[in-house]
C-alpha cells in the first residue's frame, strides 16, 4: 500500500461509488481508467454500489421518453428517447437502472434495457393475453453474488369477463414465462391504477379503492394493504427510506405534503409547503415520488419541483408548461447495469 498513488485508490475504491455519466467522463483520464470502467466486473460492482435515484423518464401519450436529470453535471443518459430499441415503446417501470418499455407495433412487446449502455432484450411472448388492464412490476435486486443481473417482470392480468386476477412472470434467467398458481379474488384489487414497482422482495399496485395490491415476488403470495381516504391520481406510492409510504398532497388553507406508511398506512408526517418558496400553487399539485433520503418530486402548475425537506430548497427541474397529457414519471439510477441476454439451456 505504501507504493499505492492516490489515482490508484481513487479508481479502486472511489469510482464504483458514483454515476453512469460521471465514470464515463473519467473514461477519459487515462487508458487505465478506460480499461478499469468498462471492465464487466467493476460494471456489476457499480450496480451493486450506486443506488441513489438520479432523475425521473417521463412520457406523454403518443410521445418519446425522456429524461429529468436531478443534477445534470452528475446524472444523463446519452438516448433519452430509447431509439436504440427496435420500435417506438412507451415506458412501463423501472428498478435499480433497468428500463421495461411495451412496443406500440402489433405484438406490443416487451422489453427491457439500460439507456446508459444501449443494451436491451425482447421478452418472449407471453402464455396469456395482456390486454390494456395488465399491470406490471420489475423485480431487479443489484446484489454481489447476482452477476448475470437476472431480473423478473410480475404482471397482473384480469381476464375478460372474470372477477380475478392472474400472476404471470417472465425470468430472465430461463427467459421463460410461467403462470402462477396464486390467483387474487379481492374484489377491491380488481381496479388497478396502471403499472408498480418493486421493493424489497414485494411488487407494489395501488387500486382504485383506496387498496394496494402487494405480491411476494418469492413466495407468490399476496396482500391487501388500505390507502388513506382521498387517494387519487394526484397521490404516490414511492419508497421512502427502505420503506413504503404514500405521498398525497393536501390543500386546504395552505398547501402541503401528507405522509403515510407502516401497514396500515397511518399519518406520519405533514410537510408544509411554503408559497414563499414554492411560488403560485393555486392550480394543480401532484406528488410524484420521494428520493435519496430528503427530497419530494411533485408537478406544481405545470413545472417539475424538486423539494429538499431537510433544507427547504426548491428546484425547477422542468417547466412542463408546453405539455398537454397526464404524463408518466419513473425514478431511474444512473447505473452501469448490463441488460444480460439469457443463455440458452442445453
Amino acid at each position: 500500500m505504501e507504493n499505492t498513488g492516490i489515482g490508484d485508490v481513487v479508481r479502486e475504491q472511489a469510482l464504483a461509488f458514483l454515476p453512469a455519466k460521471s465514470l464515463c467522463r473519467f473514461k477519459t483520464v487515462s487508458k487505465e481508467w478506460d480499461q478499469w470502467i468498462n471492465n464487466p466486473f467493476f460494471v456489476h460492482i457499480q450496480t451493486t454500489q450506486f443506488k441513489s435515484v438520479s432523475g425521473l423518464f417521463c412520457q406523454l401519450p403518443g410521445e418519446s421518453p425522456s429524461f429529468i436529470s436531478l443534477d445534470t453535471t452528475a446524472f444523463g443518459v446519452p438516448n433519452a428517447g430509447l431509439s436504440f430499441l427496435p420500435e417506438p415503446v412507451d415506458i412501463r417501470t423501472t428498478c435499480n437502472g433497468l428500463i421495461c418499455c411495451q412496443g406500440r407495433g402489433e405484438n406490443q412487446a416487451y422489453y427491457v434495457c439500460n439507456p446508459v449502455n444501449k443494451g436491451w432484450w425482447m421478452l418472449p411472448k407471453p402464455k396469456l393475453y395482456h390486454g390494456r388492464q395488465t399491470a406490471i412490476a420489475l423485480a431487479f435486486e443489484p446484489a454481489i453474488f447476482n452477476f448475470n443481473a437476472n431480473y423478473e417482470l410480475i404482471c397482473v392480468i384480469k381476464m375478460p369477463d372474470t372477477c380475478v386476477l392472474y400472476f404471470e412472470i417472465y425470468s430472465s434467467r430461463t427467459d421463460s414465462w410461467r403462470i402462477s398458481e396464486t390467483v387474487c379474488f379481492e374484489l377491491d384489487a380488481l381496479a388497478l391504477n396502471g403499472d408498480g414497482f418493486y421493493m424489497k422482495g414485494y411488487a407494489y399496485w395501488e387500486t382504485q379503492c383506496d387498496a394496494i395490491l402487494a405480491f411476494d415476488v418469492k413466495y407468490e403470495s399476496y396482500g391487501m394493504l388500505s390507502l388513506p381516504p382521498g387517494s387519487g391520481p394526484n397521490g404516490a406510492l414511492t419508497e421512502m427510506r427502505g420503506n413504503l409510504y404514500y405521498l398525497m398532497p393536501r390543500k386546504q388553507d395552505a398547501c402541503s405534503i401528507e405522509v403515510y406508511g407502516d401497514i396500515n398506512m397511518s399519518l406520519k408526517h405533514v410537510i408544509p409547503l411554503d408559497p414563499k418558496d414554492m411560488g403560485n400553487m393555486d392550480g394543480l399539485c401532484r406528488a410524484l415520488s420521494f428520493v435519496n433520503d430528503d427530497t419530494f418530486i411533485l408537478e406544481l402548475e405545470r413545472k417539475i419541483i424538486a423539494y429538499n425537506a431537510t433544507s427547504h430548497k426548491v428546484e425547477c427541474l422542468r417547466n412542463a408548461s408546453d405539455y398537454k397529457g397526464f404524463a408518466k414519471y419513473l425514478p431511474y439510477v444512473n447505473s452501469l447495469v448490463t441488460v444480460s441476454h439469457p443463455v440458452p439451456s442445453i
